[in-house]
């Protein structure tokens, strides 16, 4: 006797379809690499501050000190440094004991609320290649009567270049990666089949933003001060990361 179960005919097929070659296809693995490059551009910013009876006196007392910096700056770094300008203000002075006026009422400029005079003041940043100086030339921004003189930041001239031998260096990982793979498992590495960058274009340098409005005219500099102080400047190398996915082939 023969007992018939429903659902039965699709368990015939099962032994032919245990002989096909089940064994995948390709090995998928991600790369990842950093890579170090010694920074050659350097940025500080410095603000500058002008006080005056009047607001040409604080104008031009700006001015003055503004083109000391300029000049010492340019001389210690050389020609090829940027140094910009912005953020031009000239504010009112009144005396400590005018209202503070936290709630913007109008005051009149009279008895302790009159304009006793006015201060002056500009922004300004220096980008250069000369990392070696770039500590001096804060001292010397400082000594020359700029304040919350700083260095801001390095960067790359070039960050294009570090992202691309990043990427040969994550490539390279990849392949490592899907050997060591292959190798465990038995099977022998094939051809790559595809290769994306996710992160591509991930290190971003800024540039400069601020426009270069100038200096008031003023008059001439005081004669070069003497050679400013030395301070020496290491900075750490500057991290690339790049991570790559690649599909390699198993081969047959």
């Amino acid at each position: 006797m023969r007992l018939l179960i429903p659902g039965t005919a699709a368990l015939i097929a099962a032994p032919a379809l245990a002989q096909e070659d089940v064994r995948p296809s390709h090995i998928q693995v991600q790369g990842m690499a950093i890579v170090e490059t010694s920074p050659d551009k350097a940025q500080m910013t410095y603000s500058v501050n002008g006080e005056g009876k009047t607001a040409d006196d604080a104008s031009r007392a700006l001015a003055t000190k503004q083109k000391a910096i300029r000049d010492g700056i340019a001389s210690l770094l050389g020609r090829n440094a940027e140094l910009t300008t912005s953020d031009v203000t000239i504010g009112e002075v009144r005396a400590p004991q005018c209202d503070a006026n936290p709630y913007g009422r109008p005051r009149l400029s009279e008895g302790p609320c009159a304009v006793i005079g006015y201060i002056a003041t500009i922004s300004g940043m220096v980008r250069t290649g000369a990392v070696d100086r770039i500590g001096t030339a804060v001292g010397l921004a400082g000594r020359l009567g700029a304040r919350d003189a700083r260095m801001q930041r390095f960067d790359l001239a070039d960050p294009g270049a570090a992202k691309r031998r990043a990427i040969t260096a994550a490539i390279a990982d990849a392949r490592r990666r899907a050997e060591a793979l292959a190798s465990g498992a038995g099977v022998r590495l094939g051809e790559l089949l595809t290769l994306s960058d996710q992160n591509g274009g991930d290190v971003v340098v800024q540039g400069i933003e601020a426009s270069d409005i100038g200096a008031f005219s003023g008059p001439p500099a005081p004669p070069a001060p003497p050679a400013p102080v030395p301070i020496d400047v290491k900075p750490r190398p500057i991290e690339t990361r790049a991570t790559v996915y690649a599909r390699f082939a198993i081969a047959r």
